[in-house]
């Protein structure tokens, strides 16, 4: 029988049923979570080649712009015979460590084993596992980052506690995550609601390893971070389209078909200049511990 309510992760509140039979929403904070399983390294449905190529244009320019952000509040702890250290919470590939070792002492951890032996042979300082039993009790970071990760990952107040064992002495949790106030995702919400699944349910990730649980907004990401001791201190937008290498980001799941994936980049290419007039589709939130 189908859940029809269940507690918000964030503030208890009890959730109610959305579009799909798996999705919540909570009218105590707003977030937005499914029940759908995540699959890593049982399932293997992605091409990791096409993804990279898919995905590497965006995540290059955000992942730049993103460090730039960071350093404005972590490198003022260099010194001379110290570099600031930097966790990267699943960091699939590891672009963002490798981008990040130019300033950080950088580590990736990375749950999908094929993916972290492909991090690896490419001599990334990336470590296989889940976040935090792949770290030692004594590991201590000054960012711990998620990037496009938090919101895969199950009991999200769980885990902003655990990085709260893993942070320096005024250390700061980033979170670069989808946000549910994005044009995209209202528009896969209202092709959902006249019968259209199809883009709703890739927003969600639907039938990946690694489905969305969660969709944030800074109201909901607040919630959970004041539940586990974290204050949020600063949010800013990353943008959500970059035309290169659109096509591919668009057809790399192999759900879309090669005609309908064209017309749709081509749709969107033509219509940035409209589209960058409305809210981002990514945000990014940092955290602070209390007393830190």
């Amino acid at each position: 029988m189908p859940l029809t309510e269940l507690p918000c992760d964030c503030c208890g509140a009890s959730m109610q049923t959305g579009l799909r039979p798996w999705h919540f929403v909570c009218p105590g904070c707003g977030l937005e979570r499914s029940t759908l399983e995540p699959r890593i390294n049982d399932l293997d449905t992605i091409d990791e080649i096409d993804r990279e190529r898919a995905l590497a244009p965006i995540r290059d320019r955000n992942f730049g712009v993103l460090l730039a952000w960071i350093g404005h509040y972590v490198d003022a702890r260099a010194t001379k015979a110290r570099r600031p250290r930097l966790l990267d919470v699943g960091c699939a590939h590891g672009w963002f460590v490798e981008k990040a070792q130019a300033t950080y002492d950088a580590l990736g951890l990375e749950p999908d084993e094929a993916i972290a032996t492909r991090a690896l042979a490419r001599n990334l300082p990336v470590r296989g596992g889940y976040f935090p039993q792949a770290l030692r009790d004594d590991e201590r970071f000054d960012a711990i980052v998620f990037n496009d990760v938090l919101e895969h990952i199950p009991d999200v107040v769980r885990v902003l506690q655990g990085c709260s064992a893993h942070l320096a002495d005024g250390g700061i949790v980033v979170v670069n995550a989808p946000d549910c106030r994005g044009l995209f995702y209202r528009l896969s919400k209202l092709l959902c609601r006249l019968g259209r699944t199809a883009s709703f349910d890739r927003m969600w990730q639907l039938g990946m390893p690694s489905p969305h649980l969660y969709y944030f907004d800074t109201r909901s990401l607040a919630q959970a971070a004041g539940a586990a001791g974290f204050d949020l201190i600063a949010e800013r937008t990353l943008s959500s389209i970059v035309t290169k290498g659109l096509y591919a980001r668009i057809r790399y799941a192999g759900n879309v078909s090669r005609v309908r994936a064209a017309l749709i980049a081509g749709a969107i290419t033509m219509g940035v200049p409209l589209i960058r007039l409305f809210p981002s589709d990514i945000s990014v939130w940092v955290l602070k511990k209390r007393g830190g």
